[in-house]
């Protein structure tokens, strides 16, 4: 616990903004807040089976609460800014794990500013601007390698991670699969909480379901009470068959489910500890109580680390240090 309760900055992060000052680019007053994944994307994965009988399963948040104290387990969320100037797009990045103590979460962030440019005049002339044919794409790379090598440094061996956001999300989702073993070598179970997502993978695959259902959340908010889950899904790439992963969906309140979802590999090693897990998941839902913003306490937590990082470390006053924001005149003609 020694590295934790501490905010680290990328090494490149100064540097990166001083090279923008020396372009003379210019970036706006504020940034928009951007999302790090593609929740509904095209796969060419198929489901495979239901692995456990399609109905609903009680979910047990006294077990959940007498077990958790068992359990070291962290969270990470993200938060990002967005800033759009002519010669190319800036990412701010924070990068938050929680990690449960005995009686306080212990925070670590991570904190990256890149800049992104289709200019190759502009990179040539640079070390630290990046140059990229699509930087939406290129941003989310770098975010993916960060926050991979972030959670293999700092979550603690034997422990439980819980990350918002999907496991497959994407075209870059293969960074995160790939790596799945590098946790497991570590004893650490990566499990993903996906809040909001139209896939309709398990309601186009099951026969008796097909066209009744705009989504497999609506499908599930329908059948399953609050206080309990789906049975277990198994999804799995028919170009690559390691990308393979296991899913239920999860509804703590009367809103709409949440999906829960890991690797394949990993409900296989840690299949007799699942189900306690989940009521764990339950019960941290239930202990941060947010019906209209559900989330589990950890992962809530970690959110709000993030943007509070954000605001601590005060990227305009970066801006204004290094003359690389526009002037008010600059502003009103475009310039």
């Amino acid at each position: 616990m020694e590295e934790l309760n501490r905010l680290i900055l990328h090494p490149d992060f100064d540097k990166t903004i001083q090279e923008l000052s020396e372009r003379n680019v210019f970036l706006p007053h504020y940034g928009d807040e951007d999302a790090p994944h593609v929740l509904n994307f095209t796969t060419t994965g198929q489901l495979i089976a239901n692995i456990e009988e399609i109905k609903p399963n009680k979910l047990n948040a006294k077990n959940g609460c007498d077990k958790v104290s068992e359990y070291l387990f962290s969270a990470y969320d993200e938060s990002i800014l967005k800033f759009m100037a002519l010669e190319g797009t800036a990412y701010f990045t924070t990068h938050s794990l929680v990690v449960a103590g005995k009686s306080e979460y212990l925070p670590v962030l991570f904190a990256v500013f890149n800049f992104y440019t289709r200019a190759e005049n502009i990179v040539a002339k640079s070390e630290y601007i990046k140059h990229a044919v699509d930087p939406e794409i290129e941003s989310k790379r770098d975010y993916m390698n960060d926050r991979l090598n972030f959670l293999l440094k700092y979550s603690p061996i034997k422990s439980v991670l819980f990350i918002d956001g999907p496991l497959i999300g994407g075209n870059l989702y293969t960074i995160a699969v790939d790596n799945n073993s590098r946790f497991l070598d570590r004893e650490v179970i990566p499990i993903y909480i996906v809040k909001n997502s139209s896939s309709d993978i398990v309601t186009q695959n099951i026969k008796s379901l097909r066209g009744k259902y705009n989504s497999d959340m609506h499908w599930l908010q329908t059948c399953l009470k609050p206080g309990e889950r789906s049975c277990f899904f198994k999804y799995e790439d028919q170009v690559n068959k390691k990308n393979c992963k296991a899913f239920c969906y999860l509804k703590a309140f009367n809103t709409s489910p949440q999906r829960i979802e890991m690797h394949f590999d990993t409900y296989e090693r840690y299949g007799k500890s699942i189900e306690t897990i989940l009521d764990i998941i339950y019960y941290l839902f239930l202990v941060q109580g947010s019906v209209s913003n559900s989330q589990i306490r950890p992962i809530a937590i970690a959110e709000a680390y993030a943007r509070m990082a954000i605001k601590l470390i005060n990227i305009k006053k970066y801006f204004e240090k290094l003359n690389i924001m526009p002037t008010m005149n600059q502003l009103r003609f475009g310039g």
